[in-house]
């Protein structure tokens, strides 16, 4: 075979190569974006209650997102917007329809607890707007969880996923597995802060006035303070804190197992 033959057979055989695997990118493409067919069913449920001064929301998701927003007055105002897919827009709107909204309503307490089908991709994205003095206890499974302006006590646990506070004035007690924690409080109130990951870091700024016994340890990562003057209460390291600050007052205990901490004064 000539030269020339080989050359021009080889460059067929390159050609028909790119052509197969551009073939294949866009299946790929297509998969990403809805393979087989995948098609969504979304709808949006909204509630409005009364809730007395101090009263409780709580909040139960399965897969999602919870976003509270503190406002003035004595109304909670949920949104969620809720989404199912599916192979067929039947099948996704049938999912959509067997997915559960549990409420249990009194005057000091709200709570709303989802309650997915069996088997089905189902995403619950809640938006809430509640009173700041109402107490705060939301869970979450997959998704985030964000906290703004609360005055009362706030817990918030997650197990994939983060948690992210600001404006905080109230206890808080947050935990999660797979996943960050940060906190921004206006107040150190007199039943503390506790925060524990075990694979994220933990971000925590306070008053630089704040009054507080912080204990912070990590296993692998590092613990840091900026802009604050604390009085060292036992042997220290790059991975442990155990200090006063200002004198001492509520206990704050962050703990990690992978990530860093770090506390800085504001």
């Amino acid at each position: 075979m000539k030269t020339s033959s080989v050359a021009r057979l080889l460059g067929q055989t390159v050609c028909s190569v790119l052509a197969i695997i551009a073939l294949a990118g866009c299946d790929v493409m297509v998969g990403m974006g809805g393979f087989g067919g995948r098609e969504l069913a979304k709808d949006q449920w909204t509630k409005t209650y009364k809730l007395a001064q101090g009263g409780q929301l709580e909040i139960v998701n399965t897969s999602g997102s919870i976003r509270t927003e503190a406002t003035d007055g004595d109304v909670i105002d949920i949104v969620a917007d809720r989404t199912a897919r599916a192979t067929t827009p039947e099948a996704a709107k049938e999912l959509l329809q067997k997915l559960e909204m549990r409420e249990q309503v009194a005057p000091d307490r709200v709570s709303i607890e989802v309650r997915l089908p069996v088997r089905g991709n189902v995403e619950v994205q809640f938006v809430v707007k509640v009173p700041r003095s109402a107490a705060l206890r939301l869970s979450n499974t997959n998704g985030k969880i964000v906290v703004a302006g609360a005055q009362g006590a706030v817990r918030a646990e997650v197990t994939n996923g983060s948690v992210n506070g600001r404006g905080l004035m109230g206890a808080v007690d947050a935990s999660t597995t797979n996943g960050s924690v940060t906190l921004d409080v206006d107040t150190v109130a007199k039943d503390g802060i506790k925060v524990g990951t075990t694979n994220g870091g933990i971000h925590l700024t306070l008053p630089t006035s704040a009054q507080a016994e912080i204990r912070a340890s990590c296993v692998n990562g590092g613990v840091s303070a900026s802009n604050l003057t604390l009085e060292s209460q036992g042997n220290q390291s790059g991975r442990r804190i155990d200090a006063r600050l200002n004198g001492g007052g509520a206990r704050i205990d962050l703990d990690t197992t992978n990530g860093g901490i770090k506390i800085t004064g504001k």
